[in-house]
């Protein structure tokens, strides 16, 4: 089996406007999957030890959406207007059907682009992410979010409690794939980058009146819901949630783990992805 390695140079392409950077490689055949990353992070966030497997199966793209890394323009302050942008990206390749794997508000996002592409959708991953109107984080984490400044220390404390829980196991785990992420790491997102994403998230967290999730119901793909048993970020009951109210969802919790679920366990979430994608079922 080839082992395909994540490209280090970016591609571009022009839609509507905006010239979107981005990666393909993997596998010639198969339906591509198309990774929207967490957080201020940029295609060069995801770590490649969960990256690499998955390309041995099939076709992988990552990118970043307007205003992001690479991609020029101003990141806009709704997760709606997110999913039209990838949309808009994901179409401009030619592609007709993909899957879709969602980290944090890529998952946010994940859940919107299903809504609005359904045809082009067809299974997706919604990793450590929360419905509409999901179960909100304590006040203190949306603030520590909004934090700007402080020092390199600052910013990996914020990193490894946000991602990993404090254990041994776990935050080992976790500064192994942060210095693989780091060793790639080129571009940064913009303060504006962060400032709208937050903006999207506290308006995607806004309680609903009328039918709770009931919306859920209309997405209709096949779902693989994950997260760690103890996420602060994304608080683990979201996941519980989007199971519950998805038509076609399935369950992965990750023990002695939190957001960052999937990079502290890289090849068994790799393997996890790959047998939802191959699967039949559901």
């Amino acid at each position: 089996m080839t082992n395909f390695k994540i490209p280090t140079e970016s591609e571009f392409i022009e839609a509507d406007g905006t010239r979107y950077a981005y990666r393909k490689f993997g596998t010639q055949d198969g339906i591509p999957v198309v990774f929207l990353v967490h957080f201020r992070g940029t295609m060069e966030n995801w770590d490649p030890n969960m990256i690499e497997p998955i390309a041995n199966t099939r076709p992988v793209i990552l990118f970043d959406n307007k205003g992001v890394g690479e991609t020029d323009g101003q990141t806009p302050t709704t997760i709606a207007e997110m999913a039209q942008d990838a949309g808009t990206f994901i179409k401009a390749l030619g592609l007709t059907q993909v899957d879709i794997l969602g980290f944090s508000i890529g998952g946010m996002v994940a859940q919107e682009l299903a809504l609005q592409e359904g045809k082009l959708v067809r299974r997706i991953i919604m990793a450590g992410t929360a419905p509409k109107s999901g179960i909100n984080p304590d006040p203190e984490i949306f603030e520590r979010m909004n934090r700007h400044g402080g020092n390199a220390e600052d910013a990996l404390n914020d990193f490894m409690f946000f991602f990993y829980r404090p254990t041994e196991t776990s935050k080992s785990a976790g500064m192994a794939s942060l210095q693989r992420i780091i060793n790639q790491k080129k571009v940064e997102s913009s303060d504006q980058v962060q400032q709208a994403q937050l903006q999207a998230i506290a308006n995607w967290a806004q309680p609903k009146t009328n039918n709770g999730y009931d919306w859920l119901q209309n997405i209709k793909q096949p779902v693989l819901v994950t997260n760690g048993i103890n996420d602060v970020m994304v608080p683990t009951k979201n996941s519980y949630i989007l199971t519950e109210h998805l038509p076609k969802a399935q369950l992965i919790i990750y023990p002695d783990s939190g957001h960052g679920h999937l990079f502290q366990f890289p090849e068994l979430f790799a393997e996890n992805v790959n047998s939802f994608l191959n699967s039949t079922s559901l």
